[in-house]
């Protein structure tokens, strides 16, 4: 069967951008703030500088590194039973991470989220049929920022089954999280069957910081998933056109995977992206630029070249509430992160340039990304599904609604939206003539109410609180 897909680069771009990459790195080099890791580079064949701490990358070593990327990526549920994988073009949306302001579903009020409403976001994203992967989602403020990032991961595994997609804030970060894991699934599993996958910013242009290099290595050395993300700013930190923001990137990521798999050959990586246009008008970040689906698509190609996995920041909004904008924003990022097989499309809930979570867009999000994920899966065509007998038997003029064939098959070929409304107008008016946000704020209270997160074992629960 075919399936709807899209390319934005041809092959011969893909190759263009892959020789300009390797050609930054080597002439150019990257910024490497660990010492370590410089020692590494240093030991494998690259030019260091230990004064500018720049390291050159030959094109050789770089090759070395991808034959040692594994091209799967398994992400496990909380259980330790059920998982997904990361290849080919699957897609799984994934809730955006590390906001920190939330809209508060009941007053539309943005604030500083506390740890409840982290809770309460993992509750809703556990329930939701289209949310595969849920994130630390929010930076509570009723904590100590030191250990922000460990408190994120502890509320989130105890309301939320589902694997998460997280990241560390600190230099220990790494090696407490892997406690935090090993308390659920064994410290035997932790790299056997990780639930969490981490991610690794390098700071554009051409830099990898202290504490993002700290946590690649660290996730690298446990066996745990990291997920590579570079941060282009069209104009601001990349340059402007899209090919030069692509290539740097793309640059970045190299370098990463470089470090990752001489550290342990093997290291399961994600290629990420979070790319957005620095709008020179106002001086913001933004994200619901079109022009970020096309890199994000671009980074998708480029991993599928590489043969690993991808990812990309593709379900964010600009926008400031739930509106239109935020609905148009969303549904072109998730169209593109089907279409082009990016396998983890993040960001499901988020406003305001990637900081800020609302369940309103949530759930709302979850309709788009199970609409665009049937769109994905095109049209099935066999003899069942052409109907020919059918349509003789019903004949001109006939009626198709009492007929088997139709009993059978309409749940099979659509996507049935939870929130949508498709109902005639009379029934709507007579159930209230509510809008999408009220019937999705409805559906937020619902599941809140009566969704039940697994629980833990209570001698694990006791670990994990300890």
């Amino acid at each position: 069967m075919a399936k709807p897909r899209i390319k934005v680069l041809s092959d011969e771009e893909i190759l263009e951008i892959h020789w300009r990459s390797l050609s930054i790195l080597s002439k150019v080099g990257v910024k490497v703030d660990h010492k370590e890791a410089l020692e590494l580079l240093k030991s494998i064949g690259s030019e260091v500088n230990l004064n500018s701490r720049v390291a050159k990358i030959p094109e050789y070593i770089v090759k070395e590194a991808l034959d040692k990327t594994p091209n799967i990526v398994r992400l496990y549920y909380r259980d330790g039973k059920r998982f997904i994988e990361l290849y080919g073009d699957n897609t799984y949306f994934d809730v955006g991470s590390a906001a920190y302001y939330y809209m508060d579903y009941k007053t539309n009020e943005i604030r500083r989220p506390v740890s409840r409403d982290l809770a309460e976001v993992a509750k809703v994203a556990d329930f939701l049929p289209n949310t595969h992967i849920m994130s630390t989602a929010l930076v509570p403020s009723d904590v100590p920022e030191i250990i922000a990032d460990r408190w994120r991961m502890y509320i989130v595994t105890k309301n939320c089954t589902k694997p998460i997609d997280t990241g560390a804030f600190t230099l220990e970060g790494i090696p407490d999280a892997v406690k935090i894991m090993a308390s659920i699934i064994g410290e035997e599993n932790v790299s056997k069957k990780p639930f969490m996958i981490f991610a690794a910013c390098p700071s554009p242009p051409l830099k990898w910081s202290e504490l993002t290099t700290q946590n690649l290595m660290d996730c690298a050395k446990y066996g745990i998933p990291a997920h590579i993300i570079p941060m282009p700013q069209t104009g601001g930190t990349s340059p402007a056109t899209l090919a030069g923001s692509i290539v740097q990137s793309n640059a970045e990521v190299l370098a990463g995977l470089v470090i990752a798999q001489f550290t342990k050959p093997g290291s399961p990586i994600v290629y990420s992206g979070s790319p957005t246009v620095f709008d020179q008008r106002f001086a913001t970040s933004c994200t619901g630029y079109i022009e970020v689906g096309l890199i994000s698509a671009a980074f998708s190609q480029l991993a599928k070249f590489y043969n690993i996995p991808s990812a990309a920041y593709t379900m964010v909004s600009d926008s400031k509430t739930v509106d239109l904008q935020s609905a148009i924003e969303s549904s072109l990022g998730a169209l593109i992160s089907v279409l082009s097989g990016i396998n983890m499309a993040i960001g499901s809930g988020m406003l305001l340039e990637e900081n800020c979570i609302s369940l309103i867009k949530l759930v709302i999000d979850d309709d788009i990304a199970g609409s665009t994920l049937r769109f994905a899966k095109g049209v099935h065509v066999d003899v069942d599904t052409l109907a020919e007998e059918v349509i003789r038997e019903a004949g001109p003029g006939g009626l198709f609604l009492k007929h088997k064939h139709t009993r059978e098959w309409w749940r099979k070929e659509h996507y049935i939206p939870r929130l949508f409304d498709k109902r005639t107008y009379d029934m709507w008016r007579k159930l209230g003539s509510k809008d999408l946000n009220t019937v999705a704020k409805e559906n937020i209270e619902k599941i809140l109410k009566e969704h039940t997160v697994e629980p833990l074992p209570q001698d694990i629960e006791k670990e994990l609180n300890e």
